[in-house]
């Protein structure tokens, strides 16, 4: 009679760590996978902050240029295409939809 309350207390227990056992894994897995959506979230935020820096770091060298560049004829040509929109009357304007 002691034998059989000793394997029903050792199957009880026994069933009690391989639920804690089991509820310990669906936890894990579940941090898991929500920690690798997190780093693909990140990593895509990165890549589109990257994407922004470059498009920044092309303009500033473009505003260099212009800084250090004179300010004679050449300038005041570049400066009223670039920013006016303005050409000379002889020249044949080309537009690119691609990019808009």
């Amino acid at each position: 009679m002691q034998k059989e309350k000793q394997r029903k207390k050792q199957f009880s227990l026994s069933l009690l760590v391989r639920v804690f056992l089991a509820v310990m894994i669906v936890v894990s897995l579940v941090v898991f996978i929500n920690s690798v959506m997190l780093s693909n979230e990140k990593m895509k935020e990165v890549s589109e902050l990257e994407q922004v820096r470059a498009g920044l770091e092309e303009e500033k060298e473009e505003l260099q240029e212009l800084l250090n560049s004179e300010q004679d004829e050449n300038y005041i040509i570049r400066m009223a295409r670039k920013f006016l929109g303005l050409f000379f009357p002889d020249e044949e304007v080309f537009f690119n939809n691609r990019n808009s």
